[in-house]
């Protein structure tokens, strides 16, 4: 919390613009009001730092011109009227300050920005409109007016109670940032602001401006400089909290859990991709993934659109990617040769054991049979038919297998798989390992997969030490941080469900509630450390999470799986839609979920959905990210084998 002074020497007022020829500037009191036109509160974005989009100010004989500069609006809560009041009086003191008390919304012009004021009375209306509306700033006023002790008590406390109320939001992403929040104390009691400092303090209030003079019967009568003075800081403090914020950097984190997860985050993704743009998903300044995450992650890095992976599964042949399948029930995939290798070292043991048998040197025990031989299971899987394809894919021209060749950064998430710590790969150190081989280490996740070997250690499935590298993406940068986590669990309400299934549904679904519970307590600690970024969060509905638990690594129903993640996602959208507008405009997007509205109509009219659905019209129509080239380049000859493709098959221009 920062402690604000007033200033000691009368500060130089810079000049605020002029108005208009017919609104001329009082000196001080109220000008006559706004007109309905400017009464509407503006779009907005996270309440943690993002700015809300501007809108112009045209000029009039009621309205501001054009040149009252930024437009911010405050919402304010105070125990009553007169405390506004009297605030809007002081701030009429202020030379080059405008004051328009009599509008409505009320509002206020200081160096050129236009500060608009909703005022609440009430703290559960105050927390509604933190739920419906964005606001710059949020001020709360503590002075006391001279009231009797008990009122003044009880003033305060309806204030902290709603801090704590806000401080309460279950949906931390919805929360609203308290270094955004500005609390006033004055009164004659220097041993009750001191207190309040510090209940302040410990909620994390942001700024605090003491010993505030808005009004002669605050401070015994201050003389008209020092109020004045009082006042132009403490409009100083508004202006340096709604401060314009250069934008961080965008990230996209990605989590694993099997092939439906990487189903989930493609029906996302598509859902955000065409409420942002179609290109926007490859102008992420980073990506991190795990696991089946760590697959999209990288794809998208190495700027191929959503649309075309999503054709490529759907087995709709695409401008530069085949028909894929995921089906790990192909001889390739088998993990035979770790068998055969367990196997002959078992006979070996057996052999051994029924030698000493024999001669008496060993006892027969069920058991020690069992038990001593455990290490004859392994993964029945193998992923490096996988890298192979994946190499294949970044092989080809326009793409690459090499982080530092990447025009935006990328890191994938493992852990070693005998210190149990994680590594990062394409970050300082591990840069040079291969883009797909790191996928690979990614997503071998036991029992399913085996460990991949990289420099003589064997790496497997990140989300053993982590579920989510959102805060890795905080601490190089971002501030602007889209997650998705399909690896949740499926809740049902249902007594004995869980306990009916197999003993893969019920070890998957602990999995998922252990990491789940991590992500979620590390995630709210972090955003509570760090309230400027904003982050949303974006995961599968209970009811598609069932589907998804049936079988992870099932890759048959990837259409219902995107139907439900692209219906889940556009929800979420809508109910964080004020925040996200302002920040997608923050950093030069535009948030239009008119076009994800229509292909959602579409969707919920239909029990079993196509390809085709997911497109505005209804039809399918491939198109390469801007950045791509505009021809097709053949593949080299082993990115050709490893993809399964003739190289002739691939050249030509794009379309074709």
């Amino acid at each position: 919390m920062a402690k604000e002074k007033p200033p000691t020497a009368n500060p130089t007022n810079a000049a605020a613009s002029s108005p208009t020829p017919s609104d001329p500037k009082p000196q001080a009191g109220y000008s006559r009001p706004l007109s309905a036109e400017r009464t509407a509160e503006p779009p907005g974005s996270s309440g943690r730092d993002a700015e809300a989009p501007e809108p112009p100010v045209s000029s009039g004989p009621d309205r501001p011109g054009p040149d009252l500069g930024l437009v911010k609006t405050i919402l304010y809560y105070g125990p009553e009227r007169q405390h506004f009041e009297e605030l809007l009086d002081g701030l009429s003191q202020v030379p080059s300050c405008l004051v328009v008390g009599q509008a409505s919304p009320p509002y206020v012009v200081y160096r050129n920005t236009h500060m608009r004021f909703v005022v609440d009375h009430d703290p559960q209306e105050t927390r509604h409109r933190l739920r419906d509306g964005y606001y710059n700033l949020v001020l709360v006023d503590l002075r006391n007016r001279g009231e009797d002790q008990e009122r003044a008590r009880a003033q305060v406390e309806r204030v902290m109670g709603l801090l704590d109320a806000m401080a309460r939001e279950k949906d931390v992403e919805a929360r609203y940032g308290f270094h955004r929040v500005v609390a006033l104390v004055g009164g004659p009691s220097s041993e009750r602001e001191d207190q309040l400092l510090l209940d302040l303090g410990a909620r994390g209030v942001g700024r605090v401006v003491r010993n505030f003079v808005a009004a002669e019967r605050l401070g015994g009568g201050a003389e008209p400089a020092s109020r004045s003075s009082h006042c132009q800081h403490f409009l100083d403090v508004l202006l340096a909290t709604m401060a314009r914020r250069q934008p961080g950097k965008r990230a996209l984190c990605a989590a694993g859990g099997g092939i439906t997860a990487a189903y989930f985050e493609l029906g996302a993704l598509k859902c955000l991709a065409d409420c942002l743009g179609p290109d926007t998903l490859s102008t992420f300044d980073m990506y991190f993934g795990i696991s089946a995450g760590a697959v999209v992650s990288a794809m998208l890095a190495n700027g191929f659109a959503i649309d075309e992976i999503m054709a490529a599964i759907a087995g709709h042949e695409g401008p530069r990617l085949p028909p894929i399948t995921l089906s790990l029930l192909r001889l390739e995939h088998l993990n035979y040769m770790d068998y055969v290798r367990r196997a002959e070292s078992a006979a070996h043991d057996l052999w051994q054991w029924l030698g000493r048998l024999v001669r008496g040197k060993a006892r027969f025990s069920l058991d020690g049979l069992v038990m001593g031989h455990a290490d004859f299971l392994a993964p029945p899987f193998v992923g490096n038919a996988f890298e192979r394809k994946v190499r294949g894919i970044f092989n080809l021209e326009g793409a690459t297998n090499d982080f530092r060749l990447l025009d935006r950064k990328l890191f994938v998430g493992a852990t070693d798989q005998d210190s149990r710590t994680p590594v990062l790969f394409g970050d300082e150190g591990w840069d040079d390992v291969p883009i797909s081989l790191a996928v690979q280490a990614s997503m071998s996740i036991n029992p399913a997969i085996r460990a991949t070997k990289i420099r003589d250690r064997f790496y497997e499935d990140g989300a053993v030490t982590r579920t989510s590298l959102f805060l890795q993406a905080i601490n190089k940068g971002a501030d602007l941080v889209v997650v998705l986590n399909p690896f949740v669990p499926y809740v049902s309400k249902e007594p004995g469900f869980a306990e009916k299934r197999g003993i893969l549904y019920n070890v998957d679904q602990d999995i998922r509630a252990l990491t789940y519970t991590r992500f979620e307590s590390t995630r709210d600690l972090v955003l509570h450390h760090y309230p400027q970024v904003s982050s949303y969060t974006f995961l599968p509905a209970n009811r598609l999470r069932r589907l998804m638990a049936v079988n992870p690594m099932d890759h048959r129903p990837y259409l219902p799986i995107w139907r439900g993640a692209y219906l889940s996602t556009l929800q979420r959208i809508e109910q964080l839609r004020y925040r996200m507008a302002g920040d997608a405009a923050t950093h030069g997007l535009t948030l239009d979920t008119s076009p994800a509205e229509a292909i959602a109509a579409r969707l919920r009219a239909t029990a079993a959905p196509k390809f085709a659905d997911f497109f505005v019209d209804g039809k399918v129509e491939l198109r390469l990210p801007a950045a791509s080239s505009i021809r097709q380049p053949a593949p080299t000859e082993a990115a050709a084998a490893a993809l399964g493709w003739p190289p002739a098959e691939l050249a030509g221009p794009v379309g074709a």
